[in-house]
């Protein structure tokens, strides 16, 4: 699939995390709110996003892949946090075939069900990393998969959450890198991206800066990445750690956009 959009190419992450989470992105993949989701194989409600799929015609469903928070298809024990995963990914305690592993189980899980995934991105971005990222390439090729998420977003590092935006800049440094490999692979990727500042609580000023990048940008790629779905007490308690995040809130924001 080639992304020559003039609009914000929004991205629902997480489908197949819990069944109220699956609802709402795909009450808003039949309404054409989003141009698609991303799949994750290892998610407590994996068979219910699949089943969900069928409903839709030309759903547009990516991989998200996930190496930390939920388990392991392939077997392999990885830090929960991510956080904990960069530190040891960092000290080479971490090791890349283990990746590997993991990555192609979940995304053989995908295939067999039929679903062929048209992109690939992951929990916590962990894709960027240096080793990460050439397997992503290197399955993307081996599985004709034709685009790549970066984490491209123009940051400002005055008001709050000056730590995430801190993150962002780290974050931004590996994805020109990334950059540079994806399209020397003959594989496309956005130019921008918005949605990780405020991830978990989407804005309509990030819609905005979305289409004014859009606008500023008309040949690039702009990618907005979100967060929706309905909520229940069972998904606010499991994953409180998740702070600020409005599932609800972020799907209100998309349906009425």
């Amino acid at each position: 699939m080639e992304y020559t959009i003039h609009d914000p190419l929004i991205i629902a992450d997480d489908f197949g995390l819990v069944e109220s989470v699956n609802n709402g992105i795909t009450f808003l993949l039949k309404n054409k709110k989003i141009n698609g989701a991303s799949l994750m194989a290892n998610g407590r409600a994996f068979e219910d996003a699949v089943i969900k799929c069928l409903e839709i015609e030309r759903p547009n469903i990516g991989i998200h892949f996930v190496l930390v928070e939920e388990k392991s298809l392939s077997g392999m024990k990885f830090p929960r946090h991510h956080k904990t995963f960069f530190i040891k990914y960092i000290l080479g305690l971490i090791k890349l075939p283990n990746v590997e592993r993991e990555l192609r189980a979940q995304l053989s899980r995908i295939l067999n069900t039929g679903i062929k995934p048209t992109f690939i991105n992951s929990h916590q971005h962990l894709h960027l990393l240096p080793g990460i990222v050439n397997m992503a390439i290197k399955l993307a090729i081996e599985y004709d998969i034709s685009y790549i998420r970066i984490v491209n977003e123009p940051v400002n590092l005055s008001g709050r959450k000056l730590f995430r935006k801190l993150q962002l800049l780290f974050l931004n440094f590996l994805s020109a890198a990334a950059k540079k490999k994806i399209r020397r692979a003959g594989l496309e990727c956005n130019d921008y991206f918005v949605g990780f500042v405020n991830a978990g609580s989407l804005s309509d000023s990030d819609i905005r800066f979305a289409e004014k990048l859009v606008n500023k940008y008309p040949d690039k790629i702009i990618e907005l990445g979100c967060h929706p779905g309905f909520e229940n007490d069972d998904l606010r308690m499991k994953y409180k750690h998740w702070v600020n995040y409005s599932w609800l809130k972020e799907l209100e924001i998309l349906k009425n956009g």
